[in-house]
């Protein structure tokens, strides 16, 4: 569904329109537009963007303009953009009936040429061959000859073809560009075959590479080292080392303190018996001594020893192992084709993981000195880190070639305990030298030959099926539809006319129509430019609107016959010009019926009428319709909304919306309003009493009428607001060229406006 035009720049009257509002499209889009303000240039458009023909776009630039054209649609949620003279996309499934195609499918000014009854032939029927059995003659013949020369180019073909290939496959086979390679690497492959079948009781006692493990820190490192005791005082741990140093205790000073703290009873020293309760000695020995400080001190004096057996370097002497042995490995397996393994150094690895030890024993020492205080990791201790982490990054390199190396020499064992099947090999570097061989000269051009004469022969034989599908199918079914449909149109528009005798012509060997009219029971035939005068014919029996009728017909019966219609966006550009009221009415309702079949119904008018009537009929009206104008907008013409209420209504009735409109929400330019109210209240007073005043006359004139009335006339009644209307009067005749030659220039407030918008709805009880 054509949803939006979003943009066109220099097409004719659209020099610079981009869409701004609600102007999105629906399932029935209604354009009411002004002859001249660009129905036809935008038919232009949709024509273009279906064919893709840019010569319909090119001929309508904008004369003067110095950019490119441009145009940007949105069809079902895709882009379509014309842009440096070309479609991004095109969309086939438009339908356009406008001038265009009735002037190149129907009739031009008053004849019906010859282009026109071969364009109509497209039209209904498409192309068709003429002389259709003589085509499938010709090709039977030709594809006998054809069988002939196939069987001797077949003899030639098979004699380079190797056993096992079939003649099919053979004919498929592609250059390879890499075949020299290819075969020199199978050769190689059946070299090593040999090889190892002389080494296989040493491949299996090889052993496979092993990958490289990098040792890690213990995972609660830094857990140990942030570690505190909160319910250790503050400097619990400095008095006890200062009564051990004090006393010279020596190393088992804090081990005899420990013991003896457990005897304390009732608060008293076990040694003198005296009270210990405000004692802060006793205080800090207790907080030194507690189980939670015992056993942070415990994995304190762990940490050290945990370091080292994690990176210390018998944990680094695995590596190096591994690396060593695959190297001796490794240079064994290079005989079999296995692949270098990616450089490591272990001096590195050595290196960056004693920088790191280095510091961890540090820290541990740190906080072994002051068990109780966190330690933090500082900077040093990060860059080790990170260092020793771009090792394992570095390592996966090698370890990935490791996985390499293993899987190939897997495979090598597997082959060497089996024996493998060097039969297998050989066959397949003689089918790769088979192939090298293909693409030699003669059994290339061979092989073209063949595949050339198959390809004339299955050509000839579409052709035939074709034809014979065409000649079953033919026009004898198709015409008769056809005239059936286009006369049942023809009927509902009460033409007075149908067609008749409708059939397909072959003239000069190209699809053409031929039908007459018929009238009064009397065959009349097309006629053209050349046809004498005083002839009958369709110039001199068809009125303007028959003929109109009998285009739309046409376009119509060709639609009812498409059975893609539910993809198809169908475009009217005023369908009807001088027909009567009935036709209009019958082509709004012929309209209509396409909203249940196609995807979407476009229609443009210069007629607000018969856009209303069209809306007023939709089902769903709010969802389904879309109302559009094409506007003057400065110097282009740009796509509004359009309320087709509003362009439908009465003069009066439009006068009364702009004045509630004003009052309710203050909508509209105050002058306007102002110059409304005097055209407003003589549609009020003509409507109220209806033969009393003339069309020549004015409000001021109704006043005085009102003023010198007598009790017996019908105007009697308008003397209760003969006050009212003086007073309105004589405000709003400022605003009018008649009284007030500075009218445009008048200043007017909008409050004072308000108050006699409002007084002038109180006289219609609209406030």
């Amino acid at each position: 569904m054509l949803e939006k035009v979003v943009r066109i720049d220099n097409i004719g009257r659209f020099r610079n329109y981009t869409a701004n509002g609600d102007v999105s499209f629906r399932k029935m889009t209604l354009f009411y537009a002004e002859n001249g303000r660009g129905k036809t240039t935008l038919c232009a458009i949709l024509r273009s963007l279906q064919s893709g023909q840019t010569e319909l776009i090119a001929e309508r630039r904008t004369l003067g303009a110095a950019d490119r054209s441009f145009v940007h649609m949105r069809v079902n949620g895709d882009d379509y953009k014309f842009t440096n003279d070309a479609w991004t996309l095109t969309h086939p499934d438009i339908v356009i009936f406008d001038p265009v195609f009735i002037n190149d499918n129907v009739y031009s000014g008053d004849y019906v040429e010859h282009e026109h009854k071969k364009s109509l032939c497209r039209v209904i029927v498409g192309t068709r061959g003429v002389r259709l059995a003589k085509q499938i003659e010709d090709l039977d013949r030709q594809i006998r000859d054809v069988n002939d020369d196939l069987r001797t180019k077949k003899e030639s073909v098979s004699k380079h073809i190797p056993s096992g290939t079939t003649l099919e496959d053979y004919l498929q086979w592609q250059p390879v560009t890499d075949i020299d390679e290819q075969i020199r690497n199978k050769a190689e492959e059946l070299d090593k075959w040999n090889r190892a079948a002389a080494k296989s009781s040493e491949i299996q006692v090889k052993g496979v590479l092993v990958k490289v493990q990098l040792p890690s820190l213990p995972s609660d490192f830094a857990t140990v080292l942030e570690k505190q005791l909160t319910d250790i005082i503050a400097d619990a741990e400095s008095k006890v080392r200062e009564q051990v140093a004090r006393h010279n205790m020596g190393h088992q000073g804090e081990s005899w303190l420990s013991q003896g703290l457990g005897y304390v009873k009732d608060e008293r020293c076990p040694f003198c018996g005296q009270g210990l309760q405000v004692d802060d000695l006793i205080a800090a020995y207790r907080s030194h001594f507690s189980t939670g400080y015992r056993n942070l001190k415990q994995e304190v004096v762990q940490l050290t020893q945990r370091v080292n057996s994690a990176i210390g370097e018998a944990s680094l002497g695995s590596i190096q192992q591994a690396i060593s042995d695959n190297a001796v490995l490794a240079e064994f397996w290079k005989q079999f084709a296995m692949d270098d393994l990616p450089d490591i150094s272990f001096p590195d690895i050595q290196e960056k993981y004693a920088a790191l030890r280095a510091l961890c024993l540090a820290l541990a020492k740190k906080k072994q000195d002051n068990p109780t205080e966190a330690v933090e990791l500082d900077e040093g201790f990060a860059v080790a880190l990170t260092d020793v982490g771009a090792l394992r990054t570095a390592i996966v390199p090698y370890n990935m070639g490791v996985d390499k190396a293993n899987q190939r020499i897997n495979e090598q064992k597997s082959l060497t305990r089996t024996q493998g099947d060097v039969i297998d090999i050989k066959n397949e570097l003689a089918q790769l030298e088979a192939r090298k061989k293909r693409f030699d000269a003669e059994p290339v051009q061979v092989c073209r030959d063949y595949q050339e004469a198959i390809s004339a022969k299955e050509g000839l034989e579409r052709n035939k099926e074709a034809a014979k599908r065409q000649l079953d199918a033919h026009c004898s079914d198709i015409f008769p539809t056809y005239e059936h449909s286009i006369n049942y149109y023809l009927d509902l528009f009460n033409a007075g006319f149908c067609i008749t005798n409708t059939r397909h012509l072959y003239p000069g060997g190209k699809p053409s129509s031929q039908y007459q009219i018929e009238i009064n029971n009397t065959a009349v035939d097309l006629g053209n430019a050349r046809t004498e005068p005083g002839t009958p014919c369709f110039r001199t029996t068809l009125s303007a609107g028959d003929r109109g009728a009998l285009a739309l017909a046409f376009f119509l019966a060709a639609l009812k016959q498409d059975t893609d219609i539910a993809r198809k966006i169908i475009v009217f550009d005023d369908p009807f010009t001088s027909l009567d009221h009935f036709r209009r009415t019958c082509t709004q309702q012929l309209i209509q019926r396409f909203l249940g079949s196609a995807r979407q119904v476009i229609v443009l008018s210069h007629d607000p009428f018969f856009l209303k009537l069209l809306f007023d009929e939709c089902p769903s009206a709010a969802t389904n319709v879309k109302t559009l104008q094409l506007n003057k907008a400065g110097d282009t013409t740009v796509i509004g909304e359009w309320d087709v209420q509003a362009e439908t209504q009465s003069t009066y009735r439009k006068d009364y919306s702009t004045l509630l409109g004003f009052y309710r929400e203050r909508k509209g330019e105050p002058r306007a309003v102002a110059r409304t109210i005097r055209p407003f209240l003589e549609g009020m007073l003509r409507s109220h009493f209806p033969g009393h005043f003339q069309p020549s006359e004015w409000l001021g004139d109704f006043i005085g009428k009102i003023r010198e009335v007598d009790e017996a006339s019908g105007l009697q009644h308008a003397k209760a607001d003969l006050e009212e209307l003086d007073a309105i009067n004589n405000y709003s005749k400022k605003y009018h060229h008649e009284q007030n030659a500075n009218a445009d220039s008048e200043p007017i407030n909008g409050d004072e406006l308000h108050g006699y918008v409002k007084r002038i709805l109180r006289l219609v009880g609209g406030s």
